[in-house]
């Protein structure tokens, strides 16, 4: 990728709807540049140039300690970008199987990672292995269910959860989405008072304030089945409070 290319591209996530700043994208030597430039475009549904900007990234080794007190680290970075080319291949080619090898890869590098993410990223990912594992041929979906019924399990013995937030009791990340997971499969048996039960069990290792707790017992009291799971649904689609202890805010001031 040349410079002319590199800089149409930039023109493409700089104007119009969603402008990012020229600074964050600008520089195509800086792989965190790339890195932005390369989700943004995907964020913009430019997938085939997305594929190519974030193509640069892919064998990127990020510093493993870094861990700003502000913004994304160079392993969150990159966890992301193989998170959208893995969404990318699927969107493109419908290949479960490939785009669960850049998803798998993403959630290794994640939970390799010893210091706090940002974004949900890290149960997400583990919930996107799942659904792509069970998209594949034969009897995978079986597996995939299996294999969440064994993590809910195991994490009971020995979490591998990231530190939750101060004031939390009990936050897993994998033991909820392998509850959600579980929950799409029953939903889509129709099987709904199974998939609500298994969500409103899910609720009990997700972080939630007081309107999340206020929300999730109003879902709790829908009498339909179906709607039930549905409120339940709508309920996950809010970030109540972050999965993870985060470093204080550091606020700086121009002298």
């Amino acid at each position: 990728m040349d410079a002319q290319e590199y800089a149409y591209y930039v023109s493409k996530v700089t104007g119009g709807e969603f402008p990012v700043p020229s600074g964050m994208v600008a520089d195509q030597d800086d792989w965190l540049c790339r890195s932005t430039l390369g989700r943004t475009l995907f964020f913009k549904k430019e997938y085939e140039d997305a594929m190519t900007v974030l193509a640069t990234v892919k064998d990127v080794q990020p510093n493993m300690d870094d861990a700003p007190d502000q913004g994304m680290s160079e392993a969150e970075h990159k966890t992301l970008c193989l998170r959208d080319l893995g969404e990318i291949i699927f969107i493109m080619t419908k290949a479960p199987k490939v785009a669960r090898k850049y998803i798998d890869e993403a959630y290794a590098l994640a939970t390799a990672y010893r210091h706090p993410f940002r974004s949900p990223a890290r149960g997400q990912l583990w919930l996107r292995h799942l659904q792509l594992l069970a998209l594949e041929e034969g009897e995978q979906a079986a597996a995939a269910e299996q294999e969440a019924r064994d993590r809910i399990a195991s994490e009971q013995v020995q979490s591998t959860a990231p530190e939750p937030d101060d004031g939390m009791t009990y936050v897993n990340p994998y033991v909820y989405y392998s509850h959600e997971f579980l929950a799409e499969r029953a939903a889509a048996r129709g099987e709904f008072a199974q998939a609500a039960d298994l969500m409103k069990e899910g609720f009990k290792s997700r972080p939630l304030s007081i309107a999340g707790k206020r929300d999730t017992l109003k879902a709790s009291q829908v009498e339909d089945d179906r709607k039930r799971y549905e409120a339940y649904v709508q309920c996950a689609k809010h970030m109540y409070l972050p999965w993870e202890k985060l470093p204080p805010a550091v606020i700086r001031r121009n002298r």
